[in-house]
């Protein structure tokens, strides 16, 4: 198949500078499509190359999330004057906002990260799926190498816990930005990692230290996030509610091997075997030619 790629030009599509999108770009093109790369600026768009182009392409995958007229008022004019079939990443937004009310009915697939709103998507009787986030093998990967039994965490230091957690354990708490490229070799230098999601989402971190052999421990999120369903309490994931029992939890993590050790390995096994960036295009291709029997599983 010949697919046309267009996302926010900021995120770019360079194999030597990873992002989400491009990952899904090259993951087709291991498998033997062919893409083309279509860049945007949100807040002006002008889609006059995709559209006199469109016509060549099997179909055309658009990444957006937020609030963007200029990009909108372009959807509409590509929807009026082309007929190639477009999947449209929606982000988690809540599907109730202003711009997705509009977007959605322009679109032949929605693809987004959250299974609530997948699921208020199908409901409306509109054609989705769930997305979940996922690691690429390809920057995500565990090292055969000796680790230092600490926590490593790329967690933004305005995250609960952080501070306090980085003067209880000291050297055996490490919290800092990395880029993609130098991920998997933080990420191995350690046994496990913290993550907190801010948001009541099912975030990337998860899947990424998971992908490298950590065992991660992470707050709670609500029972309609899928979270339990994809990776169940102390056999894949560490959760906790409160502070104390974060405490606790990471206290364990540090001192019992065997809990730590389990956690690490059917995370990874997990991991690999459902949640890498070819079981997501793989939905993706389904999704595409209509063959997706259950949009809400994983």
């Amino acid at each position: 198949m010949n697919i046309a790629f267009s996302w926010d030009r900021a995120s770019g599509c360079d194999r030597n500078n990873w992002n989400s999108c491009s990952c899904i770009a090259y993951e087709f093109e291991r498998l033997g499509h062919t893409f083309d790369y279509y860049p945007f600026d949100p807040d002006n768009t002008n889609f006059d190359e995709l559209i006199n182009n469109a016509y060549k392409y099997d179909f055309l995958y658009i990444g957006v999330a937020g609030p963007h007229s200029s990009f909108d008022n372009e959807l509409q004019r590509l929807r009026r004057e082309t007929s190639t079939k477009v999947i449209m990443e929606f982000g988690d937004d809540i599907p109730t906002s202003n711009f997705f009310v509009f977007r959605k009915i322009l679109t032949d697939h929605i693809i987004t990260p959250d299974l609530r709103c997948c699921k208020k998507y199908l409901n409306e009787g509109l054609s989705a799926h769930w997305h979940p986030n996922f690691c690429d093998p390809n920057i995500y990967y565990k090292i055969n190498q000796d680790r230092k039994n600490i926590c490593v965490t790329t967690c933004g230091h305005n995250r609960p816990l952080l501070k306090e957690f980085s003067e209880m354990f000291g050297e055996k708490f490490i919290a800092k930005h990395v880029s993609p490229q130098d991920s998997a070799n933080f990420y191995n230098s350690g046994t496990f990692t913290y993550q907190y999601a801010r948001w009541n989402e099912l975030t990337r971190r998860i899947f990424e230290a998971g992908g490298c052999g950590n065992a991660v421990i992470t707050n709670r999120l609500s029972e309609d996030s899928g979270i339990y369903d994809l990776f169940p309490e102390d056999e894949c994931l560490v959760y906790f509610s409160t502070p104390q029992e974060a405490y606790e939890k990471m206290i364990k993590l540090y001192e019992d091997d065997d809990y730590r050790n389990y956690l690490a390995n059917n995370l990874y096994k997990t991991i690999t075997e459902k949640h890498l960036v070819q079981h997501r295009v793989q939905k993706i291709l389904e999704a595409h030619n209509e063959k997706l029997h259950n949009p809400t599983d994983i």
